[in-house]
């Protein structure tokens, strides 16, 4: 009778194993792809070279042909997340003089005024270029899409002779940061 009991129990718990998994499935699989987030952006025109400004003098605008009417850098996201496009910029430096040109809100001595516009308002130059921190220029560029954008020089209201025939050189730089609504 021990026996019959013992091997009735078995028989029970083979059946309960045998019923709990399926015959013939198949272990089911997941496949998981993920890819790296890429803050990447190019603008199209590397260069500015805007030649002699006089003290005073009309407001120049970002052109590689030399006309008068502002032609358009392209910034492209190249990365795969939408991004805001920021920039920043550096005081004009000659290499042997004291007397360097400095950013500011205006024109003034020894001060330029350098402002890029949007394409919200394409001929508003009102995004000021800044040497302390960024100032946001666009926001929410999704990938692979383009944004026109242009800058705006004014020259200062007064030099020096020290400042005479010197080239003075400023660096722009754009920054890209993940968009986060």
């Amino acid at each position: 009778m021990k026996r019959r009991a013992l091997l009735s129990l078995v028989l029970a718990m083979a059946l309960l194993v045998l019923t709990a998994v399926p015959a013939g499935a198949a272990n089911p699989t997941v496949t998981i792809t993920v890819s790296a987030q890429v803050i990447s952006i190019t603008n199209s025109q590397p260069t500015w070279t805007i030649g002699v400004v006089t003290a005073g003098g009309d407001p120049v605008y970002f052109s590689a042909d030399g006309e008068a009417d502002p032609d358009y850098s392209r910034i492209t996201n190249t990365g795969n997340v939408p991004v805001n496009i920021a920039f920043q910029g550096t005081n004009f430096v000659a290499g042997n003089t004291t007397f360097n040109w400095n950013l500011g809100a205006s024109a003034d001595d020894q001060i330029v005024k350098i402002a890029a516009n949007t394409e919200a308002a394409p001929t508003v130059y009102s995004v000021l270029l800044k040497v302390d921190n960024f100032n946001n220029l666009t926001t929410n560029l999704i990938k692979a899409a383009t944004y026109d954008w242009s800058m705006e020089f004014t020259p200062p209201t007064a030099v020096h002779e020290e400042d005479d025939g010197l080239n003075k050189t400023a660096t722009v730089t754009l920054a890209a940061s993940k968009y986060t609504p």
